[in-house]
């Protein structure tokens, strides 16, 4: 599930990602529950429905290639399930300063996955269920690149300089898969992050 609540400045929002296993398959869902302190440079955001994302079933081989090696790495930006961001209102955008918006995404815990500096890791360790070596990468959809970069910082830009308020007060598209990180086993997956939108 995400869980998601804006905690501290700079519009940061509590994002958690849940997703069951069961043994045939891979089975989940996602909610998200958003709210927001507003403090100057940041922007009120929401997730509509309810934040609830379902990500598709997928079976052990979808992680696997033929040849047993990964499918996917972090940054391959190969499709997933869609949520938006909806930006709702920023500080002071009425008065034109806004020129930019910037999305960043951070592990609430401080862990990436494995080595990757891109997964978000599990939360949830093997001996209470948790499935191993499987994570979940976030990608931009207009920018079609992994939310986090290979150092695992986070900067998602949307240039707005030509916009007024009435057009980039809209959704922000993202999606969200599975990535594996080592040889994976079934089990659930939990997963939470910082997601924080300013403007400059």
């Amino acid at each position: 599930m995400f869980k998601s609540r804006v905690i501290i400045k700079n519009m940061m929002s509590w994002l958690a990602l849940c997703l069951g296993f069961p043994a045939a398959g891979f089975a989940s869902s996602l909610e998200m529950d958003m709210t927001a302190n507003i403090i100057n440079n940041t922007c009120q955001v929401s997730i509509p429905n309810d934040g609830k994302v379902n990500l598709p079933i997928v079976g052990s081989s979808w992680f696997y290639n033929s040849d047993g090696s990964p499918r996917l790495q972090p940054g391959d930006a190969a499709g997933g399930t869609r949520f938006v961001v909806q930006v709702k209102s920023c500080a002071e955008s009425e008065s034109g300063l806004a020129k930019t918006l910037h999305f960043e995404f951070k592990p609430q815990s401080g862990k990436f996955a494995g080595s990757s500096q891109q997964v978000f890791a599990n939360d949830i360790p093997a001996s209470a269920g948790g499935a191993e070596n499987v994570g979940i990468v976030i990608f931009s959809e207009k920018h079609n690149t992994n939310v986090v970069n290979t150092t695992g910082t986070s900067d998602v830009i949307f240039d707005i300089s030509d916009q007024n308020s009435n057009e980039y007060l809209t959704n922000y598209n993202f999606y969200a898969r599975y990535q594996s990180t080592g040889n994976i086993s079934v089990g659930k997956v939990t997963t939470s992050a910082l997601i924080s939108v300013i403007y400059n």
